[in-house]
């Protein structure tokens, strides 16, 4: 399946746009310089820059191809099989949010995908992304003040 990148790069400025103007409307919290419109607000300026590069090389390639062309879709079935990894795990990450906390729910599915996409390298793979997740629930809950669940970890880190 490939889609045109003056597509994407479009669907990427709406997306953008869409979480600016609602991030506006998130109240400001009393006695924080930040408050919790940032996260959304810098989410939204990455997806209009990467929006704005799509689009101008999309537009700029000078090729003419069809804007989506399903052709190989689903070739070989090792896509479809990652595609539904990646949705499952969403899916499981949610269900077990709570039970497992975010540390070792986030690293098990950041771990388990990075090592299927990259052809198995399982250990590199966690050699990553447990570092990673710790620093971003280091930054929810030291920065933002938001803390995320911790399951049986509750008491055993900071």
């Amino acid at each position: 399946m490939r889609v045109h990148d003056a597509v994407l790069g479009i669907l990427l400025l709406l997306l953008a746009g869409f979480m600016a103007h609602a991030a506006a409307g998130f109240p400001p919290m009393p006695g924080q310089r930040f408050g919790p419109a940032l996260v959304p607000f810098l989410l939204a300026a990455g997806f209009a820059l990467s929006g704005l590069v799509l689009l101008a090389s999309g537009l700029l390639s000078g090729r003419s191809q069809p804007l989506v062309s399903l052709e190989g879709w689903g070739e070989p079935k090792s896509r479809l099989v990652d595609v539904a990894l990646v949705l499952g795990g969403l899916v499981l990450l949610i269900v077990f949010w709570h039970t497992l906390g975010f540390l070792i729910s986030a690293t098990l599915y950041a771990t388990l995908l990075a090592g299927r996409l990259r052809g198995g390298r399982y250990a590199s793979a966690l050699f990553v992304c447990a570092p990673l997740c710790f620093i971003v629930d280091w930054v929810f809950r030291r920065i933002l003040l938001v803390p995320l669940p911790q399951g049986p970890l509750t008491g055993l880190y900071w």
